[in-house]
């Protein structure tokens, strides 16, 4: 819980330090406090920061579709990084930064990829708290976008083929409200490769792909339709 919050409750400085004093509330940092007895969870430290300090930040790419069960099959490492969408601006607290789940983590502006910046999100919730987190639709966007310096092409591939279920009038949305290029023309490249039905609903059209071609992959393949360089493998037969 942060010091806002709790102001918000009529708890007042004083009787938070009266609370550690006695045992119940421990600091995490400057502005935030927990439980005694408690564990701070990656979770529970992002509904603190969309819920009671109203941020724009939401977990993004690969973790939103780990939190959603899209990515669980895949190996994670020892030390899996942490990304987040934050809006342009807005800055994390130092007590979330020093969390042992932030220890990688990966931060990337929500401002210059969407307009609005909350296009394509969704509810995650567990027993305990609600947060919202980017569908599958805008986390694998954001895959690509992070593409390839941030991401692998290989498991891009992957965590494609695993997402049978898309809907085509949120990917549509989702598409349409996207600012990259270079994520759209990666997106749909893919897509078209892996050939899942909802692909042939989107309506391409209205997308807005830029022009000339975009190379983002030494020694990839210029892919004929989206004009931009992939794996050989993403061509298709």
């Amino acid at each position: 819980m942060t010091s806002i919050w709790l102001a918000s409750q009529q708890v007042s400085p004083q009787l938070v330090r009266r609370y550690k004093m006695t045992g119940w509330l421990e600091s995490l940092g400057r502005g935030a406090w927990i439980r005694v007895g408690t564990k701070l969870t990656m979770e529970g430290a992002i509904y603190a920061l969309q819920q009671q300090l109203l941020l724009k930040v939401y977990p993004a790419a690969r973790t939103a579709m780990e939190l959603q069960g899209r990515a669980h099959y895949l190996s994670v490492g020892e030390n899996p990084v942490l990304q987040l969408s934050v809006e342009s601006g807005q800055k994390l607290p130092a007590w979330f930064m020093d969390q042992p789940f932030a220890k990688n983590l990966r931060i990337f502006n929500n401002s210059v990829l969407f307009s609005p910046v909350y296009v394509g999100l969704n509810e995650w919730q567990n027993r305990e708290l609600s947060i919202k987190v980017s569908s599958p639709e805008r986390a694998m966007l954001e895959y690509c976008y992070l593409l390839p310096k941030y991401a692998d092409f290989e498991e891009a591939w992957q965590l494609m083929e695993g997402l049978t279920t898309l809907r085509p009038k949120i990917l549509q949305s989702t598409l349409q409200s996207c600012k990259s290029v270079k994520a759209k023309r990666l997106f749909l490249a893919l897509a078209c490769a892996v050939g899942h039905s909802w692909y042939a609903q989107l309506d391409i059209e209205m997308f807005d792909l830029g022009t000339g071609k975009r190379s983002v992959l030494i020694d990839g393949h210029l892919h004929p339709k989206f004009k931009i360089t992939v794996p050989k493998s993403w061509l298709g037969s």
